[in-house]
């Protein structure tokens, strides 16, 4: 009974010694019984590295750190190309219609401006000579000199103008202001057809203020026409020097 006991001991100390064994181990869990475990002194079957022990908890979790972007590939081929699309809504005029539009108003203006300068030039030429008088719609001016009917009809064109030819009693009246003491030539002849007084473009005259027995034509060379002071019309020889009126 003494040695039973004393042999129950020696195995419990001896399984404490190996337990202690194992525990240095890495703790390896040696899971036989003490009658199971074999005679005493030998080595007990390796352990599993404590895969049969409890799952640890899990951890916080690491830091997320962005690596550098990597170089761009190469560029692969291009895909097919995709069909037409749908054509869209037609957009208002723009800006540039407006701005083409003032645009052709500002050059009708200016060729408006131009015309108006011009016909300005041209009485402005007229206006420097000098007698000018008004009568409805013409203007007549004196140049102050006497020439020959060939020069004075020469002399007012080169002003824009042309010989005076009185249409009516009024228009005669003013040239009679401004020949007052002299005489001077009207755009009317007979040079065409004896006897048959016309105006510069070869129209039949519609108005006139013969002085009385003319006109005669007299030594058969008198084919012009003058007004004298008195407003009367009298023939003259074209090559005579008389006063030159322009009307406009």
């Amino acid at each position: 009974m003494y040695l039973l006991k004393l042999f129950n001991i020696l195995v419990v100390g001896m399984s404490l010694a190996l337990a202690s064994v194992s525990d240095q181990r890495g703790h390896e869990v040696n899971t036989c019984t003490v009658m199971a475990c074999g005679n005493p002194g030998l080595n007990g079957l390796p352990g599993r590295d404590g895969r049969d022990g409890s799952k640890g908890e899990k951890g916080e979790p690491g830091i997320s750190v962005k690596g550098q972007q990597g170089f761009p590939g190469k560029a692969g081929p291009p895909g097919p190309k995709g069909d037409q699309g749908i054509p869209g809504l037609k957009g208002q005029k723009g800006e540039q219609t407006a701005v083409d539009a003032v645009q052709r108003q500002i050059t009708a203006l200016e060729k408006s401006i131009q015309t108006l300068q011009a016909e300005l030039g041209k009485y402005k030429k007229v206006l420097l000579l000098q007698g000018a008088m008004k009568v409805g719609g013409k203007i007549f001016v004196s140049s102050g000199r006497e020439d020959t009917y060939s020069k004075g009809k020469i002399l007012c064109a080169k002003e824009g103008a042309a010989l005076a030819s009185p249409r009516n009693a009024a228009e005669n009246a003013a040239l009679q202001a401004i020949v007052k003491s002299s005489h001077a030539f009207l755009d009317i002849n007979d040079q065409q057809t004896e006897g048959r007084f016309v105006y510069l473009n070869g129209e039949p005259i519609t108005y006139t203020n013969w002085k009385s027995g003319e006109p005669n034509d007299h030594n058969k060379n008198e084919d012009c026409v003058i007004i004298v002071s008195n407003g009367l019309w009298n023939d003259l020889n074209c090559q005579q020097n008389s006063l030159i009126i322009c009307e406009v």
